[in-house]
């Protein structure tokens, strides 16, 4: 206890984080490679502010809200659904493209009754963005598409850099008990992380750290740019 308590802040959160080479952040995903398999290619196009990606929004929020262990991962596959991968997402059925009244995937993020909404308790809800990002990809075709470049003239914390994190990193650092004991939730949280030394090593992959997001895809560059150019800018809560 004493050792604990002579830490640092900074050699906390970097136990913290050295965890996750021992345990997951309870999920399990396994990435596919779409050239394998007969699978289709990702349609890859640039990016439009009216559509909807699935390998650079949707993909990274059902990796790590969804496909979770004792859930929807490939180990446990409840209810034999995977959600871990356009093609299982696709395959289970229960997600039609253009409707979104059919399926029960929809159905269950929008639900409100704890023993049916997705994901269950104690994991955290999907917020409203994030439910409305999911309706728009549906209704406009459930695609498995993506884009390449970024369109942020602005950067800031509330539009910039929080709904990356809330996309990309919240589905395991939220909620009742987060990977690492660890949440990503506001602006304090990610400053920790920030004034650390922390949060931009591990997006960006670097030697010696654990990369983020976990099991998933590594950001783009020019995400990783847009954090980087927030924090140059002094991580400001805007």
């Amino acid at each position: 206890m004493s050792y604990i308590a002579g830490m640092s802040r900074k050699a906390i959160v970097v136990l913290f984080f050295g965890l996750l080479f021992l345990s997951s952040c309870k999920h399990e995903t396994f990435l596919m490679d779409p050239s394998e398999g007969g699978n289709p290619l990702p349609v890859i196009h640039e990016c439009h502010p009216d559509s909807i990606y699935f390998q650079n929004q949707i993909l990274p929020l059902f990796q790590s809200s969804c496909g979770i262990v004792g859930c929807h991962d490939a180990i446990t596959a409840e209810e034999d659904i995977m959600l871990n991968s356009y093609e299982n997402i696709m395959a289970s059925g229960e997600l039609i493209p253009f409707d979104l009244s059919d399926g029960d995937i929809y159905e269950n993020i929008t639900d409100t009754d704890p023993d049916n909404i997705m994901p269950p308790p104690p994991n955290a809800p999907l917020t409203p963005e994030q439910i409305q990002m999911i309706a728009t990809w549906i209704l406009q075709g459930a695609q498995n598409n993506s884009c390449d470049g970024c369109d942020y003239p602005l950067v800031s914390f509330s539009g910039t850099v929080l709904p990356l994190i809330q996309n990309k990193c919240e589905g395991c650092h939220s909620g009742a008990d987060p990977a690492s004991n660890t949440t990503l939730s506001t602006h304090e949280d990610v400053i920790f992380l920030v004034n650390n030394d922390y949060l931009i090593e591990v997006i960006s992959w670097q030697t010696g750290y654990e990369p983020m997001p976990y099991n998933g895809n590594k950001l783009p560059q020019c995400e990783i740019d847009m954090i980087q150019q927030w924090i140059d800018d002094g991580a400001p809560n805007n």
